[in-house]
């Protein structure tokens, strides 16, 4: 039995544009990982809620983020990248302890029961009023998802999908990223959760579905093995990014930050990126 993909909780420009809203697209007024004192960053002695302990908040795992329901496994994307920081600030594996918590929990301007979270949180300037922000650590487009054998399986253009009824998830990013790419020669119909619209095009009520393109990947290898991710969308405006959320003015941000810049400029980032999200040969539409 196929499982129902989990609703998008990618916030703002995935969830504005899920696992959420907010302005994605918006240019950012806050240079994310701009606060805290790098000079802090003393190997495994960080100022975190307990001392020689990283704790680290998450909700529900799917792929291609986690890897099961268990984040410890450093198994998927955030997982494995949680650890590579981890190990950066010089914390073991077994320094790392998770913390089950809401979306809402994590963007609220509210005192946090981690040290920073780990899901695919959308930097937006709304929320960088009221938490910090990492370093990005993953740039995110919006991929189209068919029916592999369905009418557009073999379709490589926007153009080829003109009259055609794409599923997307109202309130997030996908919709203007969606109306911009294809204005009206397509009928845009919109669903709670991206698991919904999937669903929904596998009973052929519609015909694509447009989504985070991480997340389509892993909807159509895992959960919708009968269908495929066939481009990406043109970008509308600044391209979303996703970090690390830490309290507001936390002592650890510049520290998160550098282990951030780090693994992107050590290889580490791409490297993830390539084993876990699996986007690396995804075209753009035109």
């Amino acid at each position: 039995m196929r499982r129902r993909l989990p609703a998008l909780v990618l916030t703002a420009a995935l969830a504005t544009v899920a696992g959420c809203s907010g302005g994605g697209a918006e240019e950012s007024t806050t240079e994310p990982g701009s606060t805290g004192d790098a000079s802090v960053c003393v190997g495994g002695d960080l100022p975190t809620l307990t001392d020689g302990v990283l704790t680290v908040g998450t909700s529900v795992p799917y792929e291609p983020w986690y890897v099961g329901e268990d984040p410890t496994t450093g198994e998927g994307f955030e997982s494995a990248l949680v650890y590579a920081v981890a190990e950066h600030l010089g914390y073991d594996h077994d320094q790392v302890i998770w913390e089950t918590v809401t979306f809402e929990q994590i963007i609220a301007p509210s005192i946090k029961p981690f040290d920073f979270a780990a899901y695919q949180t959308t930097i937006t300037p709304e929320r960088a009023e009221v938490v910090d922000f990492s370093t990005p650590y993953l740039d995110t487009l919006q991929g189209l998802v068919v029916q592999e054998t369905g009418a557009y399986g073999a379709a490589t253009t926007l153009a080829e999908l003109e009259g055609a009824r794409v599923g997307v998830t109202a309130g997030q990013t996908s919709m203007p990223i969606a109306e911009a790419a294809w204005g009206d020669a397509v009928e845009l119909v919109p669903f709670d959760d991206a698991g919904l619209a999937m669903q929904a095009m596998t009973n052929d009520q519609i015909d694509a579905v447009v989504m985070d393109v991480n997340q389509a990947v892993a909807a159509s290898t895992v959960y919708f093995p009968d269908s495929a991710v066939i481009g990406t969308l043109p970008e509308a405006g600044q391209t979303a990014q996703i970090g690390f959320v830490l309290d507001l003015g936390s002592d650890l941000t510049g520290c998160v930050s550098a282990a951030v810049d780090a693994l992107q400029g050590d290889g580490t980032l791409a490297e993830l990126s390539t084993q876990w999200l699996r986007t690396d040969d995804i075209p753009a539409l035109s």
